[in-house]
């Protein structure tokens, strides 16, 4: 018995003189790369190999101190083995697939500095497992499915914390604890429903990274005021109007600033005085004009326009931004010549610049780092109404230069048409939808070739209603309507009628048979006919 204990002995000794860790901790690496389908990692493992050489291991004086798979592909549950590895300082597995609870063993990782598993599919309560962790510096659980008893305990053991995110963890407050959270720089609180209990953060003079996307603020709350220390600062996705960011005039260290997917109609006043402001996102808005609003930020290196309102001649005044690097404005209605002194980097896709102007451009041979300028759009989208039995034609403007033609119906599903019309000659059921028409061009310019995709905007078939009758000797006309819509009944009494939008709101009733619906905004109702019969239904569209 003793030899056979002996010989395991040095065969242990052996089998860890082999490796660069001990035979533990490469068996709970293993178990990490078996339980979470290894093979498919993004970055595998060479299980033959020195764990010193895989993705995402670091090593110091014969213990793992470092585990990072973050977006590596892991699929499974969390790893049962943590606590083998007793020197570990930082362990992040987050943006990966993994399920399941958290194990009660890392609760023993004593030396943990960085704890980040963010971005997976988590469940339960994780306060047991990491409230002992006092020495972390860094903390990330957001985004997962985690039901917390109580934020504020679970918070309460983390003094020296630098870095917290508790995004989308289903907060509607700040938590109490955050405000003795002072040496936190960082903290991410998007996509909760926080609308209260923000002087929590006002002493929180080391924080240079805020993030309050997705809360549904109708404003940045006053309490921001003294966090006079931010460089960064995230309130994309939320309810912002206008007059909402009278606080942006005391974050004057303010380097990044996202106000993305708001309703923001004009530039707040108080962005001239963000002097060291180098990143700007305000896409997604109601942006149309006062763009000199800009021109003294002078350190202004990227801006993000996307899908706001601008129409007509490039907005000139964003030129006079003499460090501009990067701008974006895809998605608007832009047309007209194109300057030749836009920056770098420049994107110009989905709006209404036309194959002249485009290549009126490009035959200058700027030198540009990255400019994008296809698909546009074309055409207004249109609604086009036909009878079942007869024939129907779906325009677009294009014509010959060299266009060749496609034909989508319902945006994604490719016709066999080809032609610069889409033409149908007996109209069926299945043909009321929606079509867009693609009109594809390329020349061999002196530097380059020029390709662009042109996108009509949708022109959608409605079936004409207009003498169509209901079951029950009912009739409603005219459809679509613009002034009067009538109801008449061959065999019931009409007891009441009844007009909703597509939400189901009531709009209106009546018991006349002829409807003003005049004052209706142009959209697609419901009509409700009762009688004694009962309820009939059908859709009618206002101009």
């Amino acid at each position: 018995m003793k030899k056979l204990l002996f010989f395991l002995f040095l065969s242990q000794l052996c089998f860890a003189q082999k490796w660069s860790i001990s035979f533990a901790e490469r068996s709970a690496l293993v178990n990490i790369y078996n339980t979470n389908d290894g093979e498919h990692w993004s970055q595998t493992w060479d299980l033959e190999k020195d764990p010193k050489t895989w993705y995402g291991v670091k090593i110091k004086n014969g213990n793992v101190i470092e585990i990072n798979l973050r977006g590596n592909a892991l699929k499974g549950n969390f790893p049962t083995s943590l606590s083998t590895f007793s020197k570990l300082q930082k362990l992040d597995l987050s943006s990966n697939q993994i399920t399941g609870e958290i194990a009660p063993s890392v609760s023993s990782l004593s030396s943990l500095l960085r704890l980040d598993i963010s971005n997976n599919r988590l469940t339960g309560d994780p306060t047991a497992a990491i409230l002992p962790l006092s020495n972390l510096q860094e903390l990330s659980v957001g985004n997962n499915e985690f039901t917390f008893g109580d934020i504020d305990t679970f918070l309460q053991n983390f003094t020296g914390l630098k870095v917290l995110d508790l995004s989308k963890i289903g907060l509607n407050s700040v938590p109490q604890k955050i405000s003795s959270l002072t040496n936190l720089e960082s903290l991410n609180l998007s996509n909760n429903s926080i609308s209260q209990n923000f002087s929590n953060l006002s002493n929180m003079i080391k924080l240079t990274e805020l993030n309050l996307a997705g809360n549904q603020l109708t404003k940045i709350p006053s309490e921001l005021s003294s966090l006079s220390a931010l460089i960064s600062l995230n309130v994309s996705h939320n309810l912002f109007s206008n007059n909402y960011s009278s606080v942006l005039s005391n974050l004057k260290n303010l380097e990044w600033l996202s106000l993305q997917s708001n309703q923001i109609t004009t530039f707040p006043t108080e962005l001239g005085q963000l002097k060291k402001l180098v990143h700007l996102n305000i896409a997604d808005n109601k942006i149309s004009g006062g763009f000199e609003s800009l021109v003294p930020l002078s350190k202004l290196e990227q801006i993000y326009l996307d899908k706001n309102l601008i129409s007509g001649s490039f907005p000139s005044a964003l030129l006079q931004l003499n460090q501009l690097q990067m701008l974006s404005l895809t998605g608007n209605q832009l047309s007209g010549e194109i300057p030749a002194n836009i920056p770098q980097l420049t994107f110009l896709e989905n709006n209404r610049f036309t194959k002249q102007e485009i290549k009126n451009f490009m035959v200058q041979e700027k030198n540009l780092a990255h400019f994008t300028y296809s698909p546009q759009r074309y055409d207004e989208a249109k609604t086009l109404y036909a009878d079942l039995g007869n024939s129907a034609t779906l325009p677009q403007s294009l014509t010959g230069d060299g266009y060749q033609f496609a034909w989508f119906k319902n945006l994604d599903e490719k016709t066999k048409t080809t032609a610069e019309s889409f033409y149908i000659s007996n109209v069926e059921d299945e043909d009321f939808d929606e079509y867009t028409c693609e009109a594809y061009v390329f020349e061999k310019l002196p530097a380059e070739l020029m390709e662009i995709s042109f996108f009509r905007e949708p022109v959608t078939l409605v079936k004409n209603l207009s003498t169509e009758e209901v079951s029950g000797g009912l009739t409603v006309y005219p459809n679509p309507v613009k002034d009067f819509i009538n109801v008449k009944s061959t065999r019931s009494r009409v007891e009441n009628i009844f007009i909703f939008d597509l939400s189901g709101k009531l709009i209106l009733t009546s018991k006349g048979l002829r409807i003003n619906v005049a004052h209706l905004p142009g959209a697609t109702y419901i009509i409700s006919v009762k009688t004694p019969e009962g309820l009939k239904s059908f859709k009618f569209i206002k101009h």
